[in-house]
């Protein structure tokens, strides 16, 4: 088989890449955010739907225990079952599996896939996949969009340039919030999410704005609400105009059409 051409104009956006054999793959996003989100909203939303199927959900490598006391963190060691401080841990037997396989000068240099961050409380995890993106193309880590999150702890969110980094360790740092408890990461529910941006997305070009003030003329003359700005305005709320037929939904069916055109 051909390696995945990253840069080639039918090659993938992004590639993953699983290194840990158990990893559970990446799953695309699911439109009723894994059956969490209210049918009517499932129905009606359409900016919900497409929001919560922007992207990957992400696993952990394995079930995953940690616990914090305020102060330090231990976590349950996969083969003793025993609670351990934690500052790296591996996954059992990776790194042999990783010095069999990698580059003399990587050998011995398996990623963690828990590490404590300096800051307290703090803990990065690795998924056990790998991630690049062809040229100008980054990658959002982020929270899982929509779906409730654990009052026990918080996912951060990251941008990352990986089509200049790749392949990347793909992690997602996490907050603990609840102490003196066990806290369960399940390896077969997603930890977080991941969503391909172009670079102009989110550069300074892309933040050029205009501004208008009020509903009446602005300095220059101008009003600034055009007729046509009237226009779209009334479709937006799907207020009936006289004489013309109701556009009630006209953004769900829109925007439905068009990415069934697309797939």
């Amino acid at each position: 088989m051909q390696p995945d051409n990253n840069n080639s104009e039918d090659g993938p956006t992004v590639t993953f890449h699983t290194v840990y054999p158990a990893a559970i793959p990446p799953m695309r996003a699911d439109k009723a955010a894994l059956g969490t989100m209210p049918t009517m909203a499932f129905r009606h939303c359409e900016p919900m739907r497409t929001a919560s199927s922007f992207g990957w959900y992400i696993f952990p490598p394995e079930d995953i225990s940690l616990k914090w006391n305020g102060a330090d963190v231990s976590y349950l060691d996969l083969e003793t079952q025993e609670w351990t401080p934690l500052s790296q841990a591996y996954l059992p037997g990776f790194s042999d599996y990783w010095d069999e396989h990698a580059p003399e000068d990587i050998k011995g240099l398996a990623p963690p896939y828990l590490s404590v961050l300096p800051m307290r409380g703090f803990v990065q995890i690795w998924s056990g996949l790998l991630c690049a993106t062809r040229t100008d193309w980054s990658v959002l880590i982020r929270p899982l969009a929509n779906i409730r999150a654990s009052h026990q702890y918080s996912c951060f969110e990251g941008l990352l340039e990986s089509d200049r980094f790749q392949p990347f360790p793909l992690f997602i740092n996490i907050q603990l919030l609840a102490t003196d408890v066990p806290i369960n990461i399940s390896k077969v529910t997603p930890l977080f999410q991941v969503q391909p941006l172009m670079r102009g997305t989110y550069g300074e070009t892309a933040h050029k704005f205009a501004e208008r003030d009020g509903l009446g003329l602005m300095v220059n003359g101008e009003p600034a609400m055009t007729a046509e700005d009237w226009v779209g305005y009334r479709k937006t709320i799907r207020v009936e105009v006289p004489n013309e037929a109701p556009e009630s939904g006209q953004y769900t069916a829109a925007t439905r059409k068009r990415t069934k055109h697309e797939e």
